[in-house]
Order: structure tokens, then C-alpha cells, then sequence
């Protein structure tokens, strides 16, 4: 049996929907999540919208979720993300320069 690392693991949802990406900002542990991040990337898992903007079956973000615990830590680690994929979006939108 081969397991497909995006789709199998980093990707999948509970029965709640909640991914491992979702429940580590809901417990607020950033090692998890950096690492977690570190994978998607690893094998190009769409950044923004299979991590930032993913919902879980209640529709909360994990950015909503860390604003509405507290978690000051885990939001500021998730906008430098944001920052780092739209700066990403944004490069790779210009043309190239001969």
C-alpha cells in the first residue's frame, strides 16, 4: 500500500475536517506547525489556499482560531507565512527581465 504524503497525511481532514495543520494552531504549537509547513512545501502543497485560508468543517481558519484563543505567537508565525507566499505570488507574477 503506497501512501500519497499531500493527500494521505498532510492534507487530510477528521470528521470534524481539521486538518494536523489546524489542530496544531488550535493547541497553539508552533514547533508542529513550522514543521508542518516545512512539508507542505517539501512537496508543493498549495500554500495559501491548502493552509492559510483552509477551513474546517465549522468554516474557522487557523488564523481565526489563534486570534480567538490569544495566541499572539502563533498568529505573528502565520502573517510572516502570508507575507512569504504573497511576496512568492508576486515574483513569480513579473515578467522576466532580459
Amino acid at each position: 500500500m503506497q501512501v500519497n504524503l499531500k493527500d494521505d497525511l498532510l492534507l487530510s481532514k477528521g470528521l470534524d475536517g481539521e486538518t494536523a495543520w489546524f489542530i496544531a494552531a488550535c493547541k497553539g504549537n508552533k514547533e508542529i506547525l513550522e514543521k508542518l509547513w516545512c512539508w507542505c512545501r517539501e512537496v508543493q502543497v498549495n500554500l495559501k489556499d491548502d493552509l492559510l485560508l483552509s477551513k474546517c468543517f465549522h468554516g474557522r481558519t487557523a488564523w481565526g482560531i489563534a486570534a480567538e484563543t490569544g495566541n499572539k505567537e502563533i498568529l505573528e508565525k502565520l502573517r510572516f507565512w502570508v507575507m512569504e507566499v504573497q511576496f512568492n505570488i508576486k515574483y513569480h507574477l513579473l515578467p522576466d527581465k532580459d
